[in-house]
């Protein structure tokens, strides 16, 4: 991968102009207030500004309050070449998606894509950003992607897939490594597991199931053999039949009762209806005009016919209450009857014992069945800790012994690799090279262990050369990945001068035979020390400080905000 352009649709941004080879961006200090500093103008953001570009996720509370500066700034543009290819990234940081060569792609598949494009697998493990989070590690001031070699992803040092992504550069067969990490998951499962599993244990030592199984059996021969008393069924079903009696009773005092409530209704309407004579006289003075000869009948008879007539109505209405009043109380006393007779008979059928006895048994016999049924889930869960343990315990030891045959069958390579770290660390300490090992790791999951040292080992300067070293060799052990390498300005934060010098001798003379391409952000002071006019450390030749020069693609300064890389704060 080589980077040609990052730009912005913001006429503001600074755009960077990527070569071959190295590329600088120096933060230069122009201004001598004390409130001004060449920390907050954009070195380090050029390089962070890639990473969000290839998907990088906004963690800290800084980088989140980044994000919502970049989301009002304008769409974002990053172009560069792999494998002959060129490809342009876009992104509006308002929005979610991002666009690959013209094509948009979804948040969610987008680090498939990367995967597809620079791996050649969508599902590529380890992913395109773990990898590049290793050849091109960030800064921030939050989460610390510096203190060891193996933290570029930021994760703690024992994190598993940060591990896992530094084994995968170091050439170790990854194979092993996941079925380790597999059994060792399982085996800690198995561990908190073990609490329960001891409980089960217990309640099979307290109780026999044997035991269990032969009172199941004499209580079922029991029930099976049961007598009910002589006059049980009879009792039974006398009592039945007076139960279905009684809600025969029940549901005729409730459909008779109604009936009586709509009659007594209806009486009381009776005695409130009147005749309006003087309506009456209308009516058949109205009729005596349209039907002359027709009519015959007078006012007085038709006020007798209505007379007659309600007072029937009322007659017949009284009698059919009485009559229902009368059946009421009867169906009462039936009822009444019948409760106490049925009665009687349940306490007969309770008295007897028979169905307390039978009942009894059954409830036993229900109580020990889930009694069995528990011991023996109990029984075959043991059995299958006891199995499962057993077998991985077995698989991790057969583990341990592979990874030492391993370790033993690739002893040539790995040398080869500690004597490629030892060359790069000579470089710094007088051909004092220290040491590279990767070791089997006694308990931990990813099987092997990755332990280094250096000359004068424990200061914070030490340190950064010996985390430059690494990025260098797993550049130099994965060529074929990205042919790219990028750093911080921040390694050289504490490094002597002859240190920083180094470093930049060592990667002109990999650009001279590799041409492959660098990408770093430097503060001025370091890179004067660097170019070293005065020529008091003498680490670089002429040639190349003229080179060092030459590769500067930006430069940035607190001077006014238009030389900031956004040309505007973002503070």
């Amino acid at each position: 991968m080589q980077l040609l352009k990052l730009t912005s649709s913001n006429p503001k941004f600074n755009t960077i102009n990527f070569e071959k080879g190295l590329n600088i961006i120096v933060g230069t200090q122009l201004t001598k207030e004390q409130k001004k500093s060449i920390n907050g103008i954009g070195k380090s953001m050029s390089l962070s500004l890639i990473h969000y570009l290839f998907g990088s996720s906004f963690k800290s509370d800084s980088e989140k309050k980044l994000k919502e500066f970049l989301s009002k700034y304008g769409e974002f543009e990053l172009t560069f070449i792999h494998k002959e290819n060129v490809h342009t990234i876009k992104k509006n940081f308002s929005q979610k998606e991002f666009y690959l060569d013209g094509k948009k792609i979804t948040q969610t598949n987008y680090p498939k894509e990367l995967n597809q494009l620079f791996l050649g697998n969508s599902e590529s493990k380890p992913s395109f950003k773990q990898i590049f989070n290793c050849f091109a590690r960030k800064h921030s001031s939050e989460i610390s992607y510096y203190s060891n070699i193996l933290t570029q992803q930021a994760r703690p040092i024992e994190d598993y897939y940060q591990r896992y992504t530094n084994l995968f550069l170091l050439k170790v067969d990854l194979n092993i490594v996941e079925e380790s990490y597999s059994v060792k998951n399982k085996l800690e499962k198995l561990e908190k597991a073990k609490t329960t599993i001891q409980e089960y244990k217990k309640a099979l030592d307290s109780s026999n199931i044997n035991d269990l199984k032969d009172e199941i059996i004499n209580l079922e021969t029991q029930l099976a053999n049961f007598i009910i008393a002589e006059n049980f069924d009879l009792l039974k079903q006398m009592a039945d039949d007076l139960t279905s009696q009684l809600n025969d009773i029940r549901n005729k005092i409730y459909f008779n009762d109604r009936i009586l409530k709509r009659k007594i209704l209806s009486l009381e309407e009776s005695e409130i209806t009147n005749i309006d004579n003087s309506k009456v006289e209308s009516i058949f003075n109205e009729a005596n005009f349209f039907f002359k000869e027709n009519v015959t009948k007078r006012l007085e008879q038709a006020q007798e016919f209505h007379i007659n007539l309600i007072s029937n109505r009322k007659k017949r209405l009284t009698i059919e209450i009485n009559e229902l009043k009368l059946l009421l109380i009867k169906l009462q006393a039936d009822k009444e009857i019948i409760s106490k007779e049925r009665d009687s008979i349940i306490k007969d059928l309770n008295n007897s014992g028979a169905l307390e006895e039978r009942d009894s048994i059954k409830d036993r016999i229900k109580t020990l069945e889930n009694q069995k049924t528990d011991l023996e889930k109990y029984e075959n869960l043991l059995n299958d800790f006891k199995k499962d343990k057993s077998n991985l315990d077995v698989r991790n030891a057969v583990l341990k012994q592979e990874s030492i045959v391993y370790l033993d069958k690739n002893q040539k390579e790995h040398n080869e690799i500690e004597k490629t770290f030892r060359d790069l660390v000579k470089q710094f300490y007088d051909n004092q090279g220290g040491s590279f090992k990767i070791e089997e790791a006694p308990s931990a999951k990813y099987l092997f262990n990755i332990n280094s040292h250096i000359p004068k080992e424990g200061s914070q300067g030490v340190g950064e050369v010996k985390i430059f070293c690494y990025d260098v060799l797993l550049y130099l052990l994965n060529k074929n990945l990205l042919n790219f390498l990028a750093h911080d300005g921040c390694i050289f934060s504490e490094m002597d001068p002859r240190q920083k010098a180094t470093i930049f001798k060592v990667i002109l003379k990999l650009v001279k035979d590799d041409n492959f391409q660098y990408f770093l952000n430097v503060g001025e002071n370091t890179l004067n020390e660097v170019l070293d006019d005065n020529n008091q450390i003498n680490i670089l030749t002429k040639e190349e400080k003229e080179t060092i020069k030459e590769s500067i693609r930006l430069k940035l300064s607190d001077k006014e905000e238009k030389d900031w890389l956004f040309g505007e704060s973002f503070d």
